[in-house]
């Protein structure tokens, strides 16, 4: 049960495929998962409710992990796209928040590779909630982020980046 966390915001994140032999078969289910996404004084935070990010996402070879990350280029690409600062700082929590899983920094030059590389999907709601600091709670918005197209022979790619993308701390 979620109640101490408060509200999972449900974000699809990456079309499911899975790899039968030398076939892909596209599943037929939601490709969403639970995470918190929200934006404060610059810094973007991912909260997820998995203590385990290394189990297998959709069944497939993809990790939570590889989904989680994947969702931080999206928006960070989305975010680059309507004002380029330069960069965007990601701090990321498994378990409910009780786990830190590490700052990540993107550049909105490796978003627009990543984006470049292996294409964007489908433009899925995303729900970010802005912080207003003191002046009330976080107010929640729905955006219109495209997802990475990492499907099929681009999955192994994916992967293998997200082993080398490590936290900054």
């Amino acid at each position: 049960m979620l109640n101490n966390f408060g509200k999972f915001l449900i974000v699809s994140i990456i079309p499911l495929i899975e790899l039968i032999g030398n076939s892909t078969s596209v599943l037929a289910q939601s490709t969403a998962v639970p995470m918190r996404l929200q934006h404060g004084e610059g810094i973007y935070t991912m909260t997820v409710p998995d203590r385990d990010t290394t189990r297998a996402a959709y069944g497939g070879k993809l990790r939570l992990y590889d989904v989680h990350i994947a969702k931080m280029f999206e928006v960070t690409y989305y975010d680059c796209q309507q004002i380029n600062a330069g960069s965007r700082t990601w701090l990321y929590y498994a378990g409910n928040g009780q786990i830190n899983m590490g700052e990540f920094f993107i550049s909105c030059d490796m978003a627009n590779r990543m984006a470049n590389r292996y294409g964007l999907g489908q433009a899925e709601s995303t729900v970010i909630e802005y912080s207003q600091e003191e002046a009330g709670p976080p107010i929640p918005r729905t955006r219109s982020i495209q997802i990475l197209d990492i499907t099929g022979s681009k999955v192994d790619s994916w992967i293998d980046f997200v082993q080398g993308f490590k936290p900054v701390r």
